[in-house]
């Protein structure tokens, strides 16, 4: 049986890439800031899977590409684009841990707004505009932030979404409009009851609506919800 080698793949000449190694950056690049995953580049590029995983070791020796890690799995992008939001897992995510120390700064602080609001019925749009004008900017939230943190106040039981009916309390408000209000102990001016953890992550995560028994986003599978399980 001969020993000698195979010819290694020619490098091109002006890179010192391979053929394999520019196919799969260019790649790689055209995914921008959401990188791809290891099956995805062998989908995409048609190379085999041990040629892709020599590539990728190749250019991130040579500083091309980075890894990025996530419920996912990893992800290699281009050194030239940080990782996009969804990618790190949503607004609250650091280094793909759920941030719940921001999270329950920030419920701490709706329930202050609502406890110093006059009103007993308080709309999603005064809530947000409340925290526009928070002093500090990791506080000022979108609306679609407000909404993710009153959700988690409903299921903490501490707040409850309700639509107005037009009268009473609801005299300021259209019919059908959706508000919230206090409820429990804390509606009467003492401590709101704390849940376990003190809230169930679900409510803060940015692919809950893609999240299903057998979908690759699912409860079984989420790091955060068994913790949570485990508390």
């Amino acid at each position: 049986m001969s020993t000698r080698r195979r010819p290694a793949a020619p490098r091109s000449s002006s890179s010192g890439m391979t053929e394999n190694e520019k196919k799969i950056l260019g790649f790689i690049r055209s995914k921008q800031g959401m990188g791809a995953t290891k099956y995805e580049i062998t989908a995409g590029t048609s190379i085999q899977q041990a040629l892709v995983t020599k590539a990728t070791t190749s250019l991130k020796k040579s500083k091309l590409i980075k890894e990025v890690s996530n419920k996912g799995g990893k992800h290699f992008l281009a050194v030239e684009f940080e990782p996009c939001k969804e990618l790190q897992g949503g607004d609250w995510y650091v280094d793909g841990a759920l941030d719940v120390s921001m999270i329950e700064d920030l419920k701490e602080i709706c329930v202050n707004i609502l406890e110093r609001l006059k009103q007993k019925v308080v709309t999603l749009e005064v809530i947000c505009s409340c925290f526009q004008k928070a002093s500090r900017d990791e506080y000022k939230l979108s609306r679609d932030q407000t909404k993710v943190i009153l959700d988690n106040l409903v299921l903490d039981n501490v707040i409850m979404e309700v639509k107005s009916n037009g009268s009473s309390e609801h005299s300021a408000l259209r019919i059908g409009e959706v508000c919230y209000k206090l409820i429990g102990k804390k509606s009467g001016g003492g401590e709101a009851r704390d849940g376990a953890f003190a809230s169930i992550p679900c409510g803060a995560c940015p692919h809950i609506g893609l999240c299903t028994p057998d979908g690759a986003i699912s409860p079984t599978t989420c790091v955060y919800y068994q913790k949570w399980l485990d508390f």
